[in-house]
């Protein structure tokens, strides 16, 4: 299986827009369509939008996480909407996923707490909100779980591309190609 590699509407996207001071507010657009639609994992995208505008790590690190946040409330609520048994029709990836079982025992046992955590770690997010959006969620409670989670994760990963640029130059030569 090969590395997830940016959407070329993306890649154009940061680059047309990195010289303007909405570009933050293009960032957080696309990390909200990520998470809402776990199409892709928005850190394919954080890593060259910082190499593209390093000043604005801290930022683009807070307002991605939010943005996050509000695409995993609505992603309960898409969740809620389809129902179970359409979305497991639909991607049954999301049961079949290694971390599927331990993402429901700390659910069950942590809530909102738990789902903070994953959303804030490298294990993918998407199975643990429909683990908890089966379960009658507070939408609210999604929202700022995942968004803390997500502030976080984002905000390091953007301090860390800014303050070490040569160590995740590779990630903008892979966003060229």
């Amino acid at each position: 299986m090969s590395a997830p590699r940016i959407p070329v509407w993306v890649r154009r996207l940061l680059d047309r827009s990195v010289g303007h001071r909405y570009y933050p507010a293009v960032v957080a657009l696309i990390a909200f369509a990520s998470t809402a639609s776990f199409s892709f994992p928005f850190v394919i995208v954080l890593i060259p939008a910082v190499l593209l505008s390093p000043r604005r790590w801290l930022l683009l690190g807070v307002l991605t996480g939010v943005a996050s946040g509000i695409g995993g409330a609505v992603l309960v609520e898409l969740f809620q909407y389809l129902g179970k048994e359409l979305v497991l029709a639909r991607y049954p990836q999301l049961v079949d996923n290694a971390h599927w079982q331990s993402a429901i025992a700390w659910l069950h046992v942590y809530g909102l707490f738990a789902l903070a955590v994953i959303a804030g770690s490298p294990v993918p997010q998407t199975p643990a909100i429909f683990a908890y959006s089966l379960a009658e969620p507070s939408t609210l409670g999604v929202l700022v779980a995942v968004g803390i989670g997500k502030t976080v994760k984002y905000v390091f990963l953007a301090w860390v591309t800014a303050r070490y640029p040569s160590r995740f130059i590779r990630y903008r030569h892979a966003c060229d190609e």
